[in-house]
């Protein structure tokens, strides 16, 4: 390592610094290295501390036209932080500082390069967390979260990434060093346009670096309750989840294991009962002492996956559901006495052992792959989302798409009111082409049954071309902040979106009851439509300042010279930059979906009180989440929709001064447009969350 170079930025060219950057996590990159083929090696790292260290390797670059590669924990599983010939790779882990957590706000300025489990356990040991726990926790950071687009396992609850994000600071080759969103301490003091924020997160270093991120925290919850429910199959489980969802009871954990994921577990019966599981484990153990058996183990089996699959799934019993929540104990309670019932009607109980199970090993999975290529085969997984109705059908074309290829398994987590995601895993014979048979044919079906391509692992080098395909001409608007911030294109060239790829067809517009959503015109919505969040106007308020759970726009269709594309196929869609205000800008027609909630119970209460605002952050502090909350009149209106409505309008009434009284149902309009931060007591006020309040920009507080 040397000062030397680019006014004393950290920097190294020795071999071992270039070998480890040469690679991230992709499991085409490990079956490579296992096999010989070199990754392509980069020509220097760097290790700034400051924007203006990292401002100076970008502008060196520039000007040399060196392609700049940021790099996090190099975690990523889709090539897209692994070096490129010659290129110089930027690690952000010398941004390492993790602030206090301001008690009056509910955040917290975190460094780029902190390590993901470091944060949750600082956080933690003061009475926080963020609610952000993927698999990956402790080999990622909070910048490849952000710049991924991201989704932990209680993303049900807490929200996606993005979901967290308030604010963050960006380092560019073409406007320097900015901040997005609400700025912190540390910020850059120049501010970066508000429709920014969306692309930059997921835009994995192709726009800029990411060297800080602001975040919403919260308490740590008091109470957890788990549970696992083994259901006959998997479309009457997914039943059973869409009514969690679209009931508004916000579990912190719904994941459905599909029969063979199921089956490899042994998780709906004592693990005693599963004499197979006994069996294979032995067998591995034996065969491992003998390192040529070792090294061929997988291949016999895994040459013939279709075989393998069907006497695998011919043993599953049924399929395994792990639901949880999470928060203070009479939340929880209120919900779980709802959502019980609806679990029960197919579901049979299993007590809380699997589900505890599950929670005490969830982050192991990032760390049971090597086995595979040590036996001559090879594993991988991708997440996908998709609405209610598609989800049946990706599943099945995923399957049948990998089956002559490969081992395939799911389980469908991170479900939402719109739709959920599902995970597949795959495991192959140990032969690079048919490691890209198997992606090819998984991501040709996904585009053919109108989902994302990509949930919360990102793009990288190995779904490129599919995101591309998916944005189809919608890429225009990246192209078009990409002159902007980087109009050299040294960042991360060819990953994430790339231009003269063909469009995919767009997805089928018919909407069923089940998917709750409905079209609506952005530009006139429709009386005909009693939407889920009743925005003044679309897009409503940008995600930085409104509650993680509520949406605004779903799917944004529209044509871009005379050619139709559809973004956000799926809930929570990861494919790139968030592009759909883009294309709603700039698109001379659009249609969009709005999510709609169903026919069931409803209860709202009203009541005048003083600072009616500061009321309702109270409410919202408590871990309530209302289907409509507002002040009319100088009157106070909380309404709840579900199953445990009535409930949690008593927990409401409990905690407002004097308490609620019953009135009739109403939405309560909801602001929109970019709106500013402002005092809970402020006369001004139009909107709050967990974090702050909002008033309309330039509004005056009133004297006195």
């Amino acid at each position: 390592m040397s000062k030397a170079g680019l006014d004393g930025v950290a920097s190294s060219t020795s071999a071992l610094d270039l070998r480890a950057a040469s690679r991230d996590l992709w499991p085409g990159g490990t079956l490579d290295a296992w096999q010989g083929r070199a990754a392509p090696q980069p020509g220097r790292v760097f290790w700034p501390e400051t924007d203006d260290e990292v401002l100076a390797v970008l502008r060196a670059a520039t000007a040399s036209g060196r392609p700049v590669v940021p790099y996090g924990a190099g975690s990523g599983v889709c090539g897209g932080a692994r070096g490129m010939a010659d290129a110089w790779v930027l690690d952000t882990k010398r941004f390492d500082r993790i602030g206090e957590v301001d008690p009056e706000t509910w955040t917290v300025e975190v460094g780029a390069g902190v390590n993901g489990q470091h944060l949750e356990d600082a956080l933690a040991a003061a009475g926080w967390t963020c609610g952000h726990s993927p698999s990956s926790i402790g080999c990622s950071t909070v910048g490849g979260w952000a710049a991924a687009r991201g989704a932990g396992q209680f993303s049900s609850r807490y929200g996606v990434f993005e979901d967290m994000v308030v604010g963050l600071d960006l380092v560019t080759p073409g406007e320097g060093a900015l901040h997005l969103g609400v700025p912190g301490p540390s910020s850059p003091p120049r501010q970066g346009l508000p429709e920014w924020l969306p692309q930059v997160l997921g835009s994995e270093g192709t726009l800029g670096v990411i060297t800080r991120v602001r975040l919403r925290v919260r308490p740590l919850p008091a109470t957890r309750w788990l549970r696992g429910y083994r259901f006959p199959d998997v479309h009457t489980a997914l039943d059973a989840m869409r009514g969690l969802m679209q009931g508004e009871l916000w579990p912190s954990v719904v994941r459905l294991y599909d029969p063979l994921d199921t089956w490899i577990g042994g998780k709906t019966r004592p693990k005693k009962a599963h004499g197979h599981e006994a069996w294979w484990k032995g067998w591995l153990k034996q065969v491992d002492a003998l390192p040529e058996v070792r090294r061929r183990l997988l291949v016999l089996p895994l040459s013939v996956p279709g075989l393998l699959q069907r006497v695998a799934e011919g043993l599953a019993d049924g399929v395994l559901v792990i639901v949880g929540w999470e928060g203070p104990p009479e939340v929880v309670e209120a919900a779980v006495a709802a959502g019980r019932p609806l679990l029960e009607v197919d579901g049979v109980d299993l007590g809380p052992e699997p589900g505890e199970r599950w929670h005490a090993s969830r982050h192991a999975v990032s760390y049971k792959l090597m086995p595979v290529f040590e036996r001559g085969g090879f594993a991988d997984t991708m997440e996908i989302a998709g609405r209610w109705t598609a989800l049946p059908r990706a599943y099945e074309a995923v399957r049948r798409a990998v089956g002559p290829h490969a081992l395939v398994m799911a389980h469908m987590s991170h479900v939402y009111p719109e739709g959920g995601c599902i995970y597949f895993s795959f495991a192959g014979r140990g032969d690079r082409a048919v490691y890209d048979a198997v992606w090819t044919a998984a991501l040709d079906a996904v585009l053919a049954s109108g989902c994302t391509v990509t949930h919360h692992h990102g793009v990288g080098e190995l779904k490129a071309r599919w995101a591309s395909r998916e944005v189809g001409p919608a890429v225009r608007g990246w192209r078009a902040l990409s002159a902007v911030l980087d109009p050299r294109g040294v960042l991360n060239p060819g990953r994430v979106l790339r231009t003269g790829e063909p469009p995919a067809p767009l997805p089928d517009d018919e909407l069923a009851p089940a998917d709750g959503l409905a079209w609506v015109d952005p530009a006139r919505p429709s009386a005909d439509v009693e939407p889920r969040w009743p925005w003044a106007r679309l897009p409503g308020l940008p995600r930085w300042q409104r509650s993680a759970w509520q949406t605004t726009w779903v799917e944004v269709r529209g044509e871009v010279d005379g050619v139709g594309c559809a973004l956000g196929r799926g809930p929570r869609s990861a494919a790139g930059p968030d592009l759909r205000g883009w294309l709603a800008t700039h698109a001379p027609k659009v249609r969009a979906t709005v999510g709609v909630p169903g026919a069931g119970p409803r209860w709202m209460g009203a009541a005048r009180v003083e600072q009616p605002w500061r009321v309702a952050q109270q409410l919202l502090r408590a871990d309530l989440r209302p289907g409509s909350l507002g002040v009319v009149d100088g009157v106070l209106h909380v309404g709840f929709r579900g199953p445990a409505a009535e409930a949690f309008g008593a927990l409401a009434s409990s905690l407002v001064p004097g308490g609620l009284e019953a009135v009739p149902w109403r939405l309560v309009p909801l602001a929109a447009g970019v709106l500013e931060p402002c005092a809970v007591d402020d006369p001004a006020v139009v909107h709050v969350t967990s974090e702050r309040a909002f008033r309309v920009p330039g509004s005056a507080r009133a004297s006195g």
